[in-house]
């Protein structure tokens, strides 16, 4: 039975933070692999204008993680034509081609407390493991309403890096050298992305 981390997420775009935190979910967690998933394209985010198209989003994680075999980028999210919640995913890949491995959702600690309000929230706790990281300003820890059994708080270092920082400085006109990985920087400069 292998241990893979599930890691959902638009990307928009990746940055060091979220490798930072997969790299300490394998050896904390001690996972066989982190499979990243961008979440769907721009029309399950019709509220904001600056989410890039999901093969850009796609396409950055795949440059992200080009030099780590234990990392993976998955298109399923973005395939589909319609908004993917989070359990269906993970119900999916449980099913079908993690047959018999252990699925374990990792998310950071601005999300630990709103997944009671994601679609079968409290279900989701009870089929999946999932391992909360902290995150600066939102706190580190899982949420003492939500299930001791299933959540776990993971250590990692808090790296002040999110990607509307990145998109505000590509906006501006400043360097996001050392916020990305330099292959992402050029593919956010080559597409125009964020301007």
């Amino acid at each position: 039975m292998k241990r893979i981390g599930f890691y959902g997420g638009r990307f928009n775009p990746i940055h060091y933070a979220h490798l930072i935190l997969a790299q300490c979910a394998l050896e904390e967690l001690r996972l066989d692999q982190v499979l990243f998933m961008p979440s769907g394209g721009r029309a399950c985010y019709k509220s904001e204008d600056d989410v890039a198209p999901g093969p850009d989003r796609l396409e950055m994680v795949r440059l992200a993680i080009a030099s780590n075999p234990r990392f993976e980028a998955s298109s399923y999210e973005i395939d589909q034509p319609r908004f993917c919640f989070t359990i269906d995913t993970l119900r999916r890949l449980r099913d079908d081609r993690f047959s018999g491995d252990e699925l374990i959702l990792l998310v950071g600690g601005d999300w630990s407390h709103k997944i009671p309000t994601w679609k079968e929230g409290a279900q989701l706790l009870d089929e999946f493991q999932t391992a909360v990281f902290p995150r600066p300003g939102a706190g580190g820890g899982a949420s003492p309403a939500l299930h001791e059994k299933t959540m776990h708080s993971v250590a990692m270092p808090l790296i002040d890096i999110s990607s509307s920082m990145i998109r505000d400085r590509v906006r501006n006109g400043l360097s996001i050298e050392y916020l990305t990985p330099p292959p992402v920087r050029r593919y956010i400069e080559n597409k125009g992305l964020y301007r």
